[in-house]
């Protein structure tokens, strides 16, 4: 297991089979992707310590939560579909219960996207997450402040499915509605 990973997997609220489990993982998505695979990311209660490690009762035990970024050249959903069988076949070598594990994939312009916007479960994923592999992927991801790339620049809300940004992109007006359905 590499330093980054064994040091990351110590922080986390895992029990051995789990941290085995996931460092199983990792190292299948970095055999996959190879440069492609741009991080991997622990996110949720196990992240921020609030899970109990050694909780076997299937209605309390807290789930697994993972994050995968990838290139954007890469075919993230064909990818997504065609890992899934892998994951399963790696928890169940360790010992483990599949449905526990998590594993979302977004490609680094979705990413970006999200972030532009403040999207509000990246904000959380960004606050409490763990890099397993690659980096934190912080550091261009924002846009300076006032520079033409800042996409949105208000956001008005009419009800909690239905909103309108706007803003500005490469200085020319945009707007934006979003339904709910994205």
């Amino acid at each position: 297991m590499a330093p980054q990973l064994s040091d990351a997997l110590a922080a986390a609220a895992l029990n051995e089979t789990e941290r085995r489990a996931v460092a199983r993982i990792v190292g299948l998505l970095e055999g996959e992707l190879g440069d492609d695979l741009l991080a991997v990311w622990l996110y949720g209660s196990r992240a921020r310590g609030e899970a109990d490690p050694s909780e076997t009762d299937p209605d309390l035990r807290s789930d697994i939560d993972m994050i995968a970024i990838v290139d954007p050249r890469r075919d993230v959903r064909a990818f997504d579909w065609d890992f899934m069988p892998k994951l399963i076949d790696a928890v169940d070598a360790e010992g483990d219960s599949p449905p526990y594990y998590s594993l979302r994939f977004y490609d680094a312009d979705y990413l970006r996207d999200r972030r532009r916007i403040r999207s509000f479960f990246f904000q959380e994923v960004d606050r409490d997450k763990i890099v397993l592999a690659g980096g934190d992927l912080e550091g261009d991801e924002y846009p300076p402040e006032g520079s033409a790339d800042k996409a949105m620049q208000s956001v008005s809300c009419a009800s909690s499915t239905s909103c309108v940004a706007v803003g500005e992109a490469a200085s020319k007006p945009v707007a934006a509605t979003w339904n709910g359905t994205s």
